[in-house]
């Protein structure tokens, strides 16, 4: 299976999760694709997944693959799955899904703890592909959120207008070297408290946790 193929079959398979959630903004673990897809190569998935994000089309909320990746599908992405992908894996799997499906009892022997490398330091001034992905992340959460409250009928005009000024103060703490702890949980924990976005307002407060510490 080729890497593009990887990125379209788990862009199809968040769809799916998210078809069949409550409310459609949820983030979903990898825990269980890797397994239930028997993959091994999880250097192939990383670059899979760094691919869907370039392109707009999930939300990644965490960085180690083995142990903690959640993602979500973006309008974009789910518009993507929609009019069957460009490799024609999705059509694939549509027709026979048991084909990509491996067997329960395999799963333990495949998987493979992640071998552990030293990471090599940027060049000065250049971002580590970490720091990238997060702020990428966000700003692909932010967005969504956006997109959500402005299509929010349940939501006041008043009210609205508040909470998109809230994330715009929210989307400028996050690009401050020095960010405003108070600020930014006062701001999530606000967004928690709205349907429409409160899954989303879960997984930016795990990305952005480890950096209010």
């Amino acid at each position: 299976m080729t890497t593009d193929e990887l990125a379209e079959l788990f862009l199809t398979y968040l769809y799916d999760q998210a078809e069949a959630a409550p409310h459609p903004n949820f983030l979903f673990s990898l825990n269980e694709f890797i397994p239930m897809m028997g993959l091994t190569d999880l250097d192939q998935l990383q670059h899979a997944l760094s691919n869907l994000g370039d392109r707009g089309l999930i939300i990644l909320a965490g960085l180690d693959v083995f142990g903690g990746i959640s993602a979500g599908i973006t309008m974009e992405g789910s518009v993507y799955v929609e009019k069957g992908g460009e490799t024609g894996i999705i059509d694939q799997y549509r027709r026979d899904p048991q084909r990509f499906v491996k067997p329960q009892e395999t799963l333990s022997v495949q998987l493979q703890p992640i071998p552990e490398s030293r990471p090599q330091r940027p060049p000065v001034g250049e971002e580590k592909p970490a720091e990238v992905i997060i702020s990428r992340a966000v700003e692909a959460i932010l967005s969504d959120m956006e997109d959500n409250l402005k299509r929010d009928n349940s939501v006041g005009a008043e009210i609205r207008q508040d909470l998109l000024a809230d994330l715009e103060t929210l989307r400028l703490q996050m690009k401050k070297q020095v960010k405003n702890k108070t600020v930014i949980e006062a701001i999530l924990d606000n967004l928690s408290r709205v349907p429409s976005v409160a899954p989303l307002a879960a997984g930016l407060k795990n990305i952005v946790h480890p950096y209010l510490v």
